[in-house]
């Protein structure tokens, strides 16, 4: 996400899985992007599944915590000032028509609440008001942004894909290991192709 990017939108919107990188929506991503969207003049509504998130991790042990059952959308509102354009709003409402852009910030809640990926690899299912989403966003050539593990929705559900996920090896890098090589192969097996890039400019939007 760039100020070049946001500077074509006008009214966007974010789709966030939770609140945490490992279970959730990454909050850098998740803040990097609302600002980057305030800075440059768009408004913008957030929204999240109303619906119970896959699991809770601890995420100073990572680990799941099994005494905790969390919704997403309530998770989400974490981001929120609960009021105005801050509100926190339920994905089953989001409509193509009042938006130009949505944009999927990262975060595991990509693969654990946002499809099945994490159990079901290259073969995995999207929830449906994402895939609607997707569909509608792409049919009426609006942007669809994606960020960090984000582009493998996308390519489950739309054609001839050009993505960018970092690297294609489980390397270390000067960013540490590279966590998503994984995705990389699953997206090239759903028929997308990948252009290997450093992960700070990973952040791509689908026209």
């Amino acid at each position: 996400m760039d100020d070049e990017s946001c500077g074509k939108i006008d009214y966007g919107n974010e789709v966030f899985s939770g609140c945490g990188w490992w279970d959730g929506t990454d909050i850098h991503e998740a803040a990097y992007t609302m600002y980057h969207l305030s800075r440059n003049g768009a408004r913008f509504q957030i929204f999240a599944p109303n619906q119970q998130q896959m699991h809770v991790m601890d995420h100073m042990r990572m680990q799941p915590s099994s005494s905790d059952n969390r919704n997403m959308m309530m998770e989400s509102a974490r981001f929120s000032h609960g009021q105005g354009m801050m509100q926190m709003n339920d994905l089953s409402k989001l409509d193509v028509n009042s938006f130009d852009a949505v944009i999927f910030p990262g975060g595991h809640g990509i693969v654990k609440n946002l499809s099945t990926f994490s159990k079901d690899g290259k073969d995995c299912k999207l929830n449906n008001d994402v895939e609607r989403i997707m569909k509608d966003f792409h049919r009426a050539r609006k942007p669809i942004g994606l960020s960090s593990m984000a582009p493998l929705l996308a390519c489950r559900v739309l054609p001839n894909l050009e993505v960018t996920m970092g690297y294609e090896r489980d390397e270390s890098s000067r960013w540490g290991r590279w966590p998503n090589t994984n995705m990389v192969q699953a997206v090239k097996s759903m028929g997308a192709r990948h252009n290997t890039r450093e992960p700070y400019i990973s952040f791509h939007f689908h026209f």
